[in-house]
């Protein structure tokens, strides 16, 4: 690749274009890629066209799924991430964070269920104490988030999580209890749901990508089992919006978090009602790779959502 060949070419490089190409990559959008990054649309696509100057390769190409990425583009795309992450680290090493005049954006590694739980006061704390931060929040499949959490493209994972290994910290944030929703409609079930309403009912499966519902899922098939019974499963989805109008519209029961049930209480249609047996509560903790762990604005952040959400019990790192 002549254009990067010599040191005289490096720094006649705008580097701004690699942030541009890691956004690319990760969102498969170039307006997705302009919001993140702040900028506008057409500042994309004409960085795109720069892009492909310098590497000598389309790099990404439009289809219906998206921008998708070139062999070359793949080729690249771990040395880029890196390179960036490397780059952060040195701009921020023994920097003093002070909130009120900080600019720094932060990727957060949440489900949309952890979005509508955590972000809302998470946001408001932020947007008073610190202005100049912004959240980005992403979503991709746990063993793509963990080396992406390797990579520093992650600052902070916030859920349920399990099988992470390797230089993670983890903090406990609070204890979560699973609940049934179901729809008022559903008038077969009255305020107490009973084994046999809940072992022959149709089931609605809520399966985010990020964090780890299925430790739950786990517990639950286990009973099932246990009992000799099959679940019956009519719907499985893969997002939070709408899932209380599907409850709503039939006689369906979604298991979710109890404080996702709360978010859902001032819905008419829908109620909850404690599950008929005894699950385990699942920890949600924040976690971080061991890179962040003394970075001082990383540090500042796990502090503000240990201090919103924490419920007092065994809230120690390890």
């Amino acid at each position: 690749m002549k254009n990067l060949e010599s040191g005289s070419s490096l720094r006649n490089t705008d580097l701004n274009l690699l942030l541009i190409f890691d956004a690319l990559y990760r969102s498969q959008s170039t307006t997705r890629a302009a919001t993140e990054l702040h900028l506008t649309q057409p500042s994309v696509s004409n960085a795109l066209k720069r892009l492909r100057t310098l590497f000598e390769d389309e790099l990404f190409v439009s289809t219906r799924e998206g921008m998708l990425p070139t062999a070359r583009a793949n080729e690249i795309a771990t040395l880029v991430a890196e390179g960036l992450s490397s780059f952060r680290l040195a701009m921020q090493a023994h920097r003093p964070f002070d909130p009120a005049s900080a600019v720094r954006t932060f990727y957060l590694y949440v489900s949309d269920l952890g979005q509508a739980i955590f972000l809302p006061p998470v946001a408001a704390k932020i947007r008073s104490v610190a202005p100049g931060v912004k959240i980005v929040t992403i979503d991709p499949p746990l063993d793509e988030a963990q080396q992406m959490m390797k990579r520093g493209q992650i600052d902070l994972a916030i859920g349920m999580f399990s099988g992470l290994e390797g230089d993670f910290h983890q903090q406990r944030l609070f204890e979560e209890h699973y609940v049934a929703l179901l729809g008022n409609a559903n008038s077969g079930i009255s305020e107490t749901l009973t084994p046999a309403q809940f072992f022959v009912a149709d089931h609605l499966i809520y399966t985010p990508t990020a964090g780890s519902h299925v430790l739950f899922e786990a517990a639950l098939e286990a009973i099932f089992a246990a009992q000799g019974q099959t679940r019956n499963v009519a719907m499985r989805v893969a997002h939070l919006v709408g899932l209380d109008r599907i409850v709503a519209s039939g006689n369906m029961i979604a298991c979710i978090p109890g404080r996702l049930a709360r978010t859902l209480a001032g819905r008419t249609d829908v109620r909850s009602c404690a599950l008929p047996f005894e699950i385990m509560p699942i920890d949600i903790v924040q976690l971080w790779h061991a890179q962040f762990h003394r970075d001082e604005g990383h540090r500042w952040l796990r502090s503000l959502v240990y201090d919103i959400f924490h419920d007092g019990r065994h809230g120690v790192e390890f």
